[in-house]
This record gives C-alpha cells, structure tokens and sequence, in this order.
C-alpha cells in the first residue's frame, strides 16, 4: 500500500467550496479555477484543431478530457501547458498564462511517455527532475522522501528504474510531476500499460492529489477510468467541445430517460451500418450498436422488423444502464475513442 501524505498544495485557512476561501481572519474571497480555458482556437493548415474550447478545472477536481482520433485532445493539452500558441481565446492557471504559470511552479505535468532515466536510481531521477521543477535544495531531499513514501516505492529508492516494473514506473512519473507541489497537474495516458491491481493504485493516488486540492486533467481513451476516478468529462469531437459535466450530465445529455438500448449484429451486407444510423443508432465497438432508448420501445419490434429486412441479423437486443462509451458514440457519431 501507499502511504504518506500527497504532495498536493493545501490553502491555509478553511475551505468552503471549489470557488471560496476564508482566510486565517476570517475574510472569504473568491477563488480563480485552477484552470480557465475561454474561446480556445487554433488553426493548423486547413485544419481546426481547437474551435471555440472553453472549460474550467477548479480545485480538488479530477477532469477527464475524451473523444475519437483528431479529437483536439493533444492540441488541448499542448495549450494548457503553454506549448501551443492560440490564434484566439485565452488559457490561464490561477489568472497566470501558462508560460508564467509553468515558471512559478504551478504547472504539473505527466507525460504518457515516462520521463526518466533509465540508468539513474529512482531517488536520482527524482531528485534531478524536483531541481529542475524548481525545489529548492533546503527541502530537496525531504520533499523526495515525502514523494516515494506517498507512492509506496520507499523500499525502491536505490533500484534502477529499468529494474521497476510497469506500475513502479508509471508511480514513479506520476510523483516527478508532482514534487514541485503544483496547482494544476496535466496527465496523458497516466495509467497505460499497466496491469489492474496497478491502475488501481495510480488511481487512488490519483485522488488523494485531488482529496489534498489539486486539479488534475486527464487526458484518456479508457472510459472505464475515466468514468471511474474523474468528477467531470469533457468530450471532444472534430476541436469542438460537445459536452463538459459529470458522468450523469454526459450520459442524460445522450440518453435522455436514462436508458440504453444496445443491440450486438452480427456481419452483414455493406448497407447493414446504415440501415443502423438510419435508426438511430451508433457504433459503440465491436459489433454493439447503441441509441437512447427513448424513442424506441414502442416500436421496438418493428425497428427489429426494418434491420432485419435491410440485412441487419440483429444476435441480442437489450435495454441496459447508460455507459460513458456509449453516450460518446452517440454524440461523436463514432466508436473510435483513442
């Protein structure tokens, strides 16, 4: 098990909300987001990789950003950390650019790449990557000791990281981007490759970053995880934001009852995805095809009776709770979430 505490910022005073604060005399004001994106554009080309984003990630808040490939995941991403100049809108981390924001340490990021060396110790590699986040030496070594204790790789400290396994090093990268103790941590792919039982420990050091108020966001293609760890799913489609809220928000917003109606074919003549869509339905992976089960259980029997005569050998049909992937199938129009 991990252990520690999280290197993550705590405010003095009290904390009443995302947005307030009472300072030791009493005093509240109002609290910036971690993170404020406003009208965000940019073009590439002929392309629109960012049109018009606009999303907030405010204290102690775990946001998931998802959606098919060319998504404007990346170029997201790329701006919030300052290394994408906008043609319009603004990015800001605690009222800083994201340039400033990065200079005064308030800007975290784990990259889906890890970033260490692989012939240094783990206490080396942090201790190099803590110096250069700007930790000041009077508190080096115990802000890497707090770091390795945090993420249960205390005993680890003087194996080379090619010895750590999969996980090892994925908590590893995860402590580097936070030693600095910034407001905002940036996450790509944090937990990929790695086995269950090691997901599981990164997301629950995951939390704790978010318990001790820091804001975090995750960029992902596992809808599981985002689904399971993030307060707030932003889904992105073609640079635009199609929906940002909570995991409820996504899903009533594509499902307005509730429910889903799934149906698993199987293959079929070419016109089998359109006599789908033109039902209303959505690839969601595989052979599942989804659609909000509002407008279709009074005619269920005879959209089956339509599929069928088009070619569509429908295998199973069934009503089942909404999930994350199929709420993006249907307002992307795509299965593919990478």
């Amino acid at each position: 098990m991990s252990g520690g505490e999280p290197p993550g910022r705590k405010a003095s005073g009290q904390a009443t909300s995302d947005d307030e604060h009472i300072d030791d005399h009493g005093v509240m004001t109002i609290l910036p987001a971690t993170l404020e994106v406003r009208h965000a554009s940019r073009r590439i080309g002929d392309r629109l990789v960012l049109n018009e984003v606009s999303l907030e990630v405010g204290r102690g808040r775990i946001v998931a950003v998802t959606g098919p490939n060319g998504a404007g995941k990346t170029s997201l991403m790329r701006a919030v950390a300052g290394r994408l100049r906008l043609d319009g809108g603004s990015v800001s981390v605690e009222g800083l650019s994201p340039a400033e924001a990065r200079h005064r340490g308030r800007l975290g990021i784990v990259p889906q790449d890890i970033a260490l060396y692989s012939h240094l110790t783990v206490r080396e590699n942090l201790s190099v990557l803590a110096r250069l986040s700007g930790v000041g030496a009077a508190v080096l070594g115990a802000r890497v000791d707090e770091g390795l204790a945090w993420a249960g790789l205390a005993d680890r400290a003087s194996a080379l990281t090619h010895t750590l396994s999969g996980g090892m090093r994925r908590r590893a990268n995860l402590v580097a981007g936070v030693l600095h103790r910034p407001a905002l941590l940036l996450l790509d792919e944090p937990t990929v490759g790695v086995d269950a039982e090691s997901e599981s420990r990164l997301h629950t050091l995951l939390r704790s970053l978010r318990d001790n108020g820091m804001g975090l966001l995750v960029s992902t293609h596992n809808l599981d995880e985002a689904a399971a760890i993030c307060d707030d799913v932003v889904v992105m489609h073609q640079g635009r934001v199609l929906a940002h809220g909570s995991l409820a928000e996504i899903v009533t917003r594509a499902f307005s009852d509730g429910r889903e109606l799934a149906v698993s074919v199987e293959a079929g003549p070419d016109g089998s995805a359109r006599a789908l869509e033109a039902e209303g339905f959505r690839q969601a992976g595989g052979h599942t095809w989804v659609r909000s089960a509002s407008h279709s259980l009074a005619d269920l029997g005879a959209t089956e009776q339509r599929l069928l005569a088009a070619g569509v050998r429908v295998a199973e049909a069934r009503l089942r709770e909404p999930s994350l992937r199929g709420a993006i199938a249907v307002l992307t129009g795509t299965a593919e979430v990478s």
